[in-house]
Parts: C-alpha cells; structure tokens; sequence
C-alpha cells in the first residue's frame, strides 16, 4: 500500500511540474513577445559602405566602418541590431552628400555631418527606427587624384646561411619594379613597395621563389608577386699584411710606428676573391687624436670593397717615436 501511494503520487506530481515549467515558458515567451512590440531607446551600431565615389577620386584616409548610433526604435528592431542579425550596410552616395563637389579634380576634402542625413540612413536601417545621435557626427572625405606610378619593389626577407656560405649580392626581385594604381599624396611619397615578410635559413644555393607583394589597402597593383632571387655562394678567407699610414701630422715632425705594418685577415665570396689585394684595405693612424695619456696611437682599419664579408686585424695599438725634422 506505502508502495502503491508513493508511486501515485511521484507520478501525479511530475505532471504538475511539467504543466507549471509549460505554463511558465508560454507565458515568458508572450511577456518577449509583447515587451518587443514596445519602443525603447537604446545604442546600436551599423555597417556603413561607400558608394558612387568619383572616378577620377580616391580616398587616402580611412573611412569609418560603421555608425554608433542611439535611436528610438520597437524591441525587435534594437533586438536584431544587438544579436547581429542583420548585416546589411547602411550605403552613402558620396556623390549626393558632397553635391557632386569632389567630382571636380581640383577639390579634394569635404566634411558632412551625419546628422543632416538622419532621414535617410533611418530609412535604410528601419521605418521604425528614429535616429537621436550618430557617431561620428560627421565624415571627413579626404580624397586625392588617382595616378599610375612604376614603384621599385623591395625584398623583405631575414636570411641565414649554411656554414662557410654567404650572400652574393644583394637579394632582388623580376620584376624589379611594379606599376600601381592609387592616390597621387600616396604615390608620391612611396619609395617602394615591399615585400610580405620571408624568412629562409640554412642557404647554401641561389634561391629561386615566388613571393606575395604587401599592397597597402589604398592601392592596386598590376601583379600580386614576384620572383624574389637570393644568390648565395661560398666564402673563402684571405691574409694581407699592410702598411700603417700616419695622417695629420704636423710639418716638423716625423712619426715611426712600431710595428710598421698590421695584419689583416677577411672573409669574401670566392667569385669576388680575385678583385681582392693589398690595396683593397688601408690603416690610419689619425695623429690628432692621440692621447698623451697614452704610449701608442689607435689604428682604424677601412676597406673599398663592399663584398667583403668581414675584416679583422692586428695590433690595434701601435707604438710610436715622434721625431723633430732637422
């Protein structure tokens, strides 16, 4: 009997819960439905897109993106904006709000004030929507001439090399230069256009690769990549012994040096090894420059070759005997 009431009840009991938890969901679902109907006012924030732009006319700032707006507007319209369910842009015609002005080559900024034009993005957003502020409250066109330019193209790669290898000649691209289209206050002031960023290591051959170009957002380009070209040799050392010249020393004096000569040891690529010799190097002792403080003169060791890879030599001090001219 204790069984039977349990089980009767447990059973009478779930019902009810299931009826009330039913009842709950359908009345919180009316209560949404009829709290959306109603007119509240609140921040949303909206895609805005460019349209009509002059032909002969090309931004060079940025734009906004989008419009942070408080309006007056039904629960659902504000409830779609907040769960990002809608995506469609609000669309200026810059031609319109500039009243064609920026059409004429010779004009090239106009602010507009997006608050006289409420009406009409209202009208895109919603016919339920009442705009109360926009933000930004006005938009700065800055526009410039559109020009075609031939700008140099500049490899940006960090490069590392297999051991006794090295870098033949600086790493170039084909073709060397590109043509692109944009603002002219842009092109004018570009040097070049690089490279996306590359990294290579352990070289120890000529590579061969195509590589993407990094286009700023404003221009177009009339290619997309490049064949990047990294010539890679090997390396060889090589010893000079060279005399140490002596420089800015007064008429009356003569300057002895001991030792005479300092030994230079180098690096270079074997291709450029034959145009090596001991004039490719020269030692100077600025006189000058002397410390009396101390016993021997500094030596500064320059070399005319850019190939050379690197240079060491010995000494870098020297000592020295001043002589008086007779």
């Amino acid at each position: 009997m204790i069984d039977l009431f349990k089980s009767v009840f447990s059973n009478q009991f779930k019902e009810k819960v299931f009826v009330f938890l039913a009842c709950l969901v359908l009345a919180s679902l009316l209560w949404f439905l009829n709290a959306l109907e109603k007119h509240y006012t609140d921040r949303i924030s909206v895609p805005v897109g460019y349209i009509d732009i002059p032909n002969n006319k090309k931004s060079s700032g940025q734009l906004p993106q989008k419009l942070d707006m408080t309006v007056d507007a039904s629960g659902y319209t504000i409830l779609q904006y907040k769960l990002r369910l809608v995506f469609n842009p609000v669309l200026l015609d810059v031609n319109e709000l500039t009243d064609n002005f920026l059409a004429d080559k010779y004009i090239s900024k106009y602010t507009i004030s997006t608050m006289n034009h409420k009406v009409e993005i209202a009208k895109q957003i919603s016919n339920d929507v009442q705009i109360i502020s926009i933000r930004p409250d006005s938009i700065n066109f800055n526009m410039s001439a559109v020009v075609d330019r031939k700008v140099k193209v500049h490899p940006i790669v960090k490069l590392t090399y297999y051991k006794e290898f090295t870098l033949k000649k600086t790493p170039f691209t084909n073709p060397d230069s590109v043509w692109v289209r944009g603002p002219q206050n842009i092109l004018d002031t570009m040097k070049a256009i690089h490279t996306k960023a590359y990294e290579f290591n352990e070289l120890s051959h000529n590579l061969l690769r195509n590589v993407q170009l990094d286009v700023p957002s404003e221009l177009i380009c009339n290619t997309k990549e490049v064949l990047l070209n990294i010539p890679v040799e090997q390396y060889t050392e090589a010893t000079f012994e060279i005399p140490v010249n002596v420089i800015n020393v007064p008429d009356s004096l003569l300057i002895k040096t001991f030792p005479s000569k300092v030994k230079v040891s180098c690096r270079i690529g074997i291709s450029e090894y034959n145009k090596l010799n001991n004039n490719s190097f020269k030692a100077v002792i600025n006189f000058k420059k002397r410390s009396q403080a101390m016993s021997k003169l500094s030596v500064q060791l320059t070399h005319y070759l850019d190939t050379v890879i690197s240079a060491d030599y010995f000494p870098k001090e020297v000592e020295y005997v001043i002589e008086h001219k007779k």
